[in-house]
C-alpha cells in the first residue's frame, strides 16, 4: 500500500471539552458535531449525538460548509453559542441521510433501555443468557415463511446453509442439555417479509423454561411487559397510535374460536363447515377452495385482529391443533393445541407454545408441513435431525415464546412503522 502523509483536512486529535446537552451559561466550551445549516456565514447549527445549538460566528469561516464535522472555540450565552475559532475535522463530500431524524434516535434509545430492561429482568429471574448459530443447516418447515439461503464451500464440497427464521430448535436443544431457564436476543431472518410492520432482518427475543407450560409463560410476559411500560412511561398506560392500554396484569383471555365467533360471527367448528358460513356471513375474501388455514386466515386478519387487545393486552389463547406444529395438544381437547399469542393495541406481539416434546409426534407434524409447502410449490427445507435427536434424548416438559423486540419498542414509542425503531431498516424498492 502506498505511503501518503496525513490530510490536514483529517486531523487526529480533537479537542473537544463539552457535549452540547453538558452546555453551561456564559462557560466556554469546545464543541464538536456536525454543521447543519450555515447562514450567510453568520449563523448555524451544530448538531451531536445529545442534541443541537444555534450558533452564530464572530468572524465568518473560510473553510466549513454545511454538512462538514467541525470543532468549535467559543462560549454559551443562550439561546446562542458564540463562536470565536473554528477546524474542520472531517469535510463533507456528498450529502447522506444522516443523522437519522430526532425521533428516530431517541426511539433507538428507548431500544437500547428495553434491551437492558429485558436481559435485567430475566438474568434476576435466573434465566441464562445464549447465543445460537445464525447459519443453520435446516431453516424450520412452517408453511407460510420462507427463509433465506446461502451456502458454504470447504475442502471443494459445498453445502447449502440457511439464515434462522426463529432460533427455536436450536434452544430445545440446549433444553435437552440440561439448561432449565434460557433466553436469547437475536436476529431472525424472513425472505419477502417486508411491511410497515415487517422487516426481512428483525431482532427476536425467546426464553424457554422447562418444567413449565404456556400458562407459566403468560405470566412471565404479564411481568415482563409491564415492567417495561413503566420503566419507559413511568406507569402502566401505554398511549399507542391513539389508543390507551392498561398493562397491569392480569390481561384478558380470549380463545380462537370465541374471539372469531364474537368479531367475524364466524363458529370455527365444525372445519369442513368453516368456509361456508364464512362466506354466508359476508367474508367475500374468502374462496370456495381456499384451504381451511387461509380462510381461516383471512377471515381472522380481515374481521378479528384489529379488536385484540385495544384496552388491555389480551392473550389469545388455544389454536386448532392444525395451526400450531410446535405446540402439545391440549389433554382434555386434543383438537386444540396450547398455543397463545399477545395483542396490544391490535398488534400480535408474541408466539408461545406449551412446547411439543414426543419425538414421534414432531417428526410426523414436520413430515406434514413439508408435504404442504411441496404442495403450496414452497421450498422444502431438510428436516432438523439433530433437533428430532434432542426430542428423542428427552426434552422436559417446557414453556417458550417468541416475541418480536422491534413491534415492543414500537409500541413504546408510539412509532407507525418499524423502519422509525430500527437503526438500518430494509432498504425500500
Amino acid at each position: 500500500m502506498p505511503s501518503r502523509p496525513p490530510s490536514p483536512l483529517y486531523p487526529a486529535r480533537c479537542a473537544r471539552t463539552h457535549r452540547i446537552a453538558d452546555l453551561q451559561p456564559g462557560a466556554r466550551a469546545t464543541l464538536a458535531g456536525r454543521l447543519i445549516h450555515l447562514v450567510a456565514d453568520k449563523q448555524g447549527y451544530l448538531a451531536d449525538e445529545t442534541g443541537g445549538v444555534d450558533i452564530c460566528f464572530v468572524s465568518p469561516p473560510k473553510t466549513a460548509r454545511p454538512g462538514d464535522i467541525v470543532e468549535l472555540d467559543g462560549a454559551w450565552t443562550p439561546p446562542v453559542f458564540s463562536v470565536s475559532a473554528l477546524r474542520v475535522l472531517a469535510p463533507t463530500l456528498r450529502h447522506l441521510p444522516l443523522p437519522p431524524s430526532p425521533r428516530v434516535g431517541e426511539n433507538l434509545r428507548v431500544r437500547a433501555r428495553v434491551l437492558s430492561t429485558i436481559r435485567h429482568t430475566l438474568n434476576t429471574a435466573g434465566f441464562l443468557e445464549v447465543e445460537t448459530p445464525l447459519l443453520v443447516h435446516c431453516a424450520g418447515m412452517e408453511p407460510h415463511l420462507t427463509a433465506f439461503e446461502t451456502a458454504c464451500t470447504e475442502g471443494g464440497k459445498t453445502r447449502r446453509l440457511y439464515l434462522p427464521t426463529s432460533p427455536e430448535y436450536a434452544m430445545k436443544r440446549l433444553l435437552a442439555a440440561g439448561f432449565e431457564r434460557i433466553f436469547q436476543i437475536s436476529k431472525a431472518f424472513r425472505n419477502g417479509e417486508v411491511g410497515p410492520m415487517h422487516n426481512p432482518e428483525f431482532t427476536i427475543l425467546e426464553w424457554y423454561r422447562a418444567y413449565a407450560d404456556y400458562e407459566a409463560i403468560m405470566a412471565d410476559a404479564e411481568t415482563l411487559i409491564h415492567r417495561l411500560v413503566c420503566d419507559i412511561t413511568g406507569g402502566p398506560l401505554l398511549h399507542y397510535q391513539g389508543r390507551t392500554v392498561d398493562v397491569t396484569p392480569p390481561w384478558e383471555r380470549i380463545s380462537v374460536r370465541e374471539a372469531v365467533s364474537r368479531y367475524a360471527g364466524v363458529d370455527l367448528n365444525p372445519p369442513e363447515a368453516f368456509i361456508h358460513k364464512a362466506r354466508s356471513r359476508g367474508h367475500t375474501s374468502v374462496h370456495p377452495d381456499d384451504p381451511y388455514e387461509v380462510a381461516f386466515f383471512k377471515v381472522f386478519l380481515d374481521a378479528v385482529e384489529a379488536h385484540l387487545g385495544r384496552t388491555r393486552p389480551t392473550f389469545l389463547v388455544d389454536y386448532p391443533a392444525s395451526m400450531a406444529a410446535l405446540a402439545k395438544r391440549k389433554p382434555d381437547c386434543p383438537d386444540l393445541a396450547e398455543r397463545f399469542e399477545i395483542y396490544i393495541g391490535g398488534v400480535e406481539l408474541a408466539n408461545a407454545f406449551t412446547e411439543l416434546n414426543d419425538p414421534h409426534e414432531q417428526r410426523a407434524r414436520l413430515e406434514a408441513e413439508a408435504e404442504a409447502r411441496r404442495a403450496e410449490h414452497n421450498p422444502v427445507y431438510p428436516i432438523d435431525e439433530q433437533f428430532l435427536a434432542a426430542l428423542e434424548a428427552g426434552i422436559p416438559p417446557a414453556g417458550g415464546i417468541a416475541l418480536g423486540v422491534d413491534r415492543l419498542v414500537m409500541l413504546l414509542t408510539d412509532a407507525a412503522t418499524i423502519r422509525e425503531v430500527i437503526a438500518f431498516p430494509f432498504p425500500e424498492l
